[in-house]
């Protein structure tokens, strides 16, 4: 069955509408969803581009009449969206926001009442779960950022829970999906065989007879005019015993690959090309391999050091020099003696937060937000840091805010969540992941200006940034350029 199309346009003006104009993009956006009202849409529209625009447009003016669910992915994006659909863009006639102050009947109420309903997915289920709603009580289902409803690596599911279920409740209405990009991949198993997935195929099979709105398309308008242009630069942090360690790990991690190999051709008798070449699809395929718990964990355990011997500080890797798989290879002793007493990245850090105005530095692991903020502050910069334990968010990011240069924010992967920081002069990551959508959406918190990739000179980690800029410059030419800072 085609989705339902909404009831059509009212002419009777919505409340806010005198306030809130629209760019050339924005506009064509909007006109195509009307166009094709009697399709599911997929729209991807950059960070920082206005999809929250387009949402107040959207349900106050282009159909005013028509009953919406929006959903977030978080309640801390519930209440920002919430926020800035009632105070930044005049108010949305009828608009019911499941915040936390919301609980127990008066949720049901909301959604039998509310024209525009602005709740959490997994909230919106358990309401649905109880059999009181059908899909005639809504017309349209906005789902947000709706690349995350799809699972990075799929073994029983592709979908995230509980989307499963939601799109089969709202197979009928009309969906439409809204993200910041729609051009990464995934994986999925599928009959003991991985594959790797464009996402927006997959979202094309869950959510059919999608029309597409691509950055791409917008090209022709004025869309670039709003874009600031992410200029990328890698530099190189130089240390001898890091880099010596780093070669032996790469050498190991090779004979443990060539030993997984040779053990899967003989099991199952296969050529060498039935087996995954790629590294990320042979680390995600370990658990349906024929080889031993052993080889699995070792193999595993090889990639785990290296990503701390990058990305760590150097007194939190050291008890990894004694690893029963490395020490073998190396003269413990010898490089206990000369190993660096503060890590070589965070020096880095210190020389390029004193050349800038105000930088925002990127880290996987506590101990190094915590050794940057005292190496910072003991040169005199103001430094603040962001991390899961962090109590007041807001209030880090007011003082940072206000904050004269050099200042420096330092943020763990938990405390740059749903983080927009566009007042920053420098984006330092300090260490990667292999994903180019995360690191992506990463330099994005800057929303343009200056990032910096940190990378050990001479190893692994260096190609490993280099690959995955490439990769960024070929999804995202729109919005990334290449810079010439010098190490």
């Amino acid at each position: 069955m085609m989705p339902q199309p909404p009831k059509p346009p009212s002419t009777s003006p919505s409340k806010g509408t005198s306030k809130l104009g629209l760019r050339e993009y924005q506009e064509h956006i909007l006109r195509r969803i009307k166009e094709n009202r009697d399709k599911n849409i997929l729209i991807e529209l950059d960070c920082g581009l206005g999809k929250r625009v387009l949402t107040y447009k959207l349900v106050s003016e282009l159909f005013p009449e028509t009953r919406f669910i929006l959903t977030v992915n978080s309640t801390s994006s519930l209440q920002e969206t919430a926020q800035y659909l009632e105070k930044e863009y005049g108010g949305v006639s009828g608009l019911g926001a499941m915040t936390q102050r919301v609980q127990g009947y008066r949720r049901q109420r909301m959604l039998k009442e509310s024209r525009v309903v602005l709740c959490t997915a997994r909230v919106l289920t358990n309401i649905l779960k109880r059999g009181e709603f059908t899909p005639q009580h809504f017309d349209a289902l906005v789902i947000n950022e709706v690349d995350t409803i799809i699972r990075r690596v799929g073994r029983q599911s592709v979908l995230v829970q509980p989307w499963s279920y939601l799109l089969e409740f709202f197979k009928d209405r009309w969906i439409i999906g809204m993200s910041g990009t729609l051009r990464d991949d995934h994986v999925v198993l599928d009959n003991a065989q991985l594959q790797i997935r464009e996402e927006l195929k997959t979202l094309s099979q869950f959510i059919p007879r999608a029309e597409v709105i691509s950055m791409d398309e917008l090209s022709g308008t004025d869309v670039e005019d709003y874009i600031d242009p992410t200029i990328i630069n890698v530099v190189t942090v130089q240390n001898s015993l890091i880099k010596a360690v780093s070669l032996i790990l790469d050498a190991l991690i090779k004979s443990t690959r060539d030993e997984i190999y040779q053990t899967v051709r003989e099991e199952r008798e296969l050529e060498t090309d039935a087996i995954p070449g790629s590294a990320r699809l042979l680390h995600l395929l370990l658990d349906e391999l024929p080889i031993s718990e052993e080889l699995a964990q070792r193999y595993s355990g090889l990639l785990m050091i290296r990503k701390y011997l990058y990305g760590m500080s150097v007194n939190s890797f050291r008890r990894f020099l004694h690893h029963p798989t490395i020490a073998p290879n190396i003269d413990v002793e010898r490089i206990l003696s000369e190993w660096p007493k503060v890590t070589p990245k965070a020096l880095k850090v210190c020389q390029l937060v004193d050349m800038s105005g105000k930088t925002v530095i990127l880290s996987s692991y506590l101990h190094v937000v915590s050794e940057m903020n005292r190496l910072l502050s003991q040169a005199g910069v103001q430094a603040l840091s962001l991390t899961g334990r962090t109590r007041d968010k807001q209030a880090v990011l007011a003082e940072f805010k206000a904050a004269q240069p050099p200042a420096a924010l330092i943020l763990s992967p938990v405390g740059e969540r749903d983080l927009d920081l566009p007042d920053t002069d420098l984006l330092i990551i300090n260490d990667v992941v292999n994903t180019t959508k995360t690191i992506y959406q990463k330099m994005k918190r800057s929303r343009g200006g200056q990032v910096i990739f940190l990378a050990y000179d001479e190893t692994s980690e260096e190609e490993k940034v280099s690959r995955l800029i490439d990769n960024i410059m070929q999804r995202y030419p729109w919005s990334t350029r290449l810079g010439d800072a010098e190490n």
